[in-house]
């Protein structure tokens, strides 16, 4: 008996996927679950560990991926992350940490959902160094360069597009003291403000870790209707509160037209009353896609630290992404060993353009996103 698998790709073969237009990447729509999907991770990191509590060198982070996109795109794979490590001279490298991806992008035929066959591949790997830093355009030896790989399949013609910029991120525990005083100048203090009820609410936050993203670009790909992105801003993280607060900007060619959208807002940090036993936590996203511009009279008007159900509210009615990213973790004493998680993200009046950037961007810090 022919394999279904292979009856389903030779359908596909026979009756290649219609080329899509231009709007179909662009027009505005809103997205139930424009990303949704799995993740499950094995820190193994915080199991192999030597006498001082370090990771072992080799030892590595396991994320097991599984995220659809605007219904259209699946990611399946894995991500390893291995840890920087110093060498008995503190300051000198003994292991170069690095985030590995191996990710399988599956499409689905627009007119027939049911129909799927792998288009290419995320592969390759951002080195970390010892002061947080990630090299998006760099890998370890023999890893490859970040990129998107797409084959030619149908009427789609495949191609390559790497990935590019520096992220600095936070200075790794096992820098030691002067990871802690690098890490402190590093630290920043911010009042976010956004409008609700159409006036501007300010939340202040001290002393925050932030993500900063250094003209970092996001390889074109899947489809070559996912244009190649540029992002600069900040991912800021309140570990006191579990909260990130975003302030992006992506740059890209859209229909020929120059279009940069502004990526604000909050992804906050919640817990079962009974997580130490249940291991239940969430995050709930409330992320804005090009809110209005903060003006001058505004930022001095905004009170400061209002009350938080005010700040956080979330409203389904502005362009950008909301829902939850729900976790059921396994501890082993304080510390959480494995992490099952379910993404469930509505995109609201946003593009498909708009949803892949923004998954593209999770993915690149799935590292610090999922530390505690």
């Amino acid at each position: 008996m022919t394999p279904l698998r292979f009856l389903t790709v030779a359908a596909l073969l026979l009756s290649p996927l219609p080329a899509l237009a231009a709007s179909d990447f662009t027009d505005i729509k809103t997205i139930p679950k424009a990303i949704s999907g799995t993740m499950n991770i094995d820190f193994k990191t915080r199991v192999d560990t030597d006498q001082s509590g370090a990771p072992s060198p080799d030892a590595a982070d396991v994320y097991i991926t599984d995220l659809t996109l605007a219904d259209s795109i699946t990611l399946k794979g894995k991500i390893s992350r291995a840890p920087w490590l110093p060498s008995a001279t503190l300051g000198t490298t003994r292991q170069q940490g690095f985030l590995a991806y191996d990710l399988k992008c599956v499409l689905k035929n627009p007119k027939d959902p049911s129909q799927t066959l792998t288009l290419g591949s995320v592969v390759g790997a951002v080195r970390v160094d010892g002061n947080g830093r990630y090299f998006l355009a760099d890998s370890p030896e023999e890893k490859g360069r970040l990129r998107i790989a797409t084959d030619s399949i149908g009427k789609i013609t495949g191609f390559v597009s790497n990935y590019g910029g520096e992220i600095q991120g936070r200075v790794p525990e096992q820098a030691g003291l002067w990871g802690l005083a690098s890490r402190a100048t590093k630290k920043v203090n911010k009042t976010y403000v956004r409008y609700v009820g159409g006036k501007g609410v300010a939340r202040t936050v001290a002393g925050a870790d932030p993500m900063s993203f250094q003209r970092v670009s996001l390889a074109q790909g899947p489809l070559s209707g996912y244009p190649m992105s540029y992002v600069d801003g900040s991912m800021d993280y309140d570990a006191e509160q579990g909260i990130w607060y975003l302030d992006l900007n992506a740059n890209y060619m859209s229909e020929g037209q120059a279009t940069r959208d502004r990526i604000s807002g909050t992804i906050r940090w919640n817990e079962d009353p009974a997580r130490k036993t249940n291991g239940i936590g969430w995050y709930d996203v409330n992320v804005r896609l090009n809110e209005q511009p903060v003006a001058e009279g505004d930022a001095f008007s905004a009170p400061g630290n209002t009350a938080e159900d005010e700040f956080f509210a979330a409203d389904t009615a502005v362009p950008g992404f909301t829902g939850k990213i729900s976790y059921v973790d396994t501890f082993n004493g304080e510390t959480v060993t494995q992490s099952k998680i379910n993404y469930a993200i509505d995109g609201n009046k946003v593009t498909k353009v708009q949803v892949v950037n923004f998954a593209k961007i999770l993915l690149l810090v799935v590292g610090p996103f999922n530390d505690e």
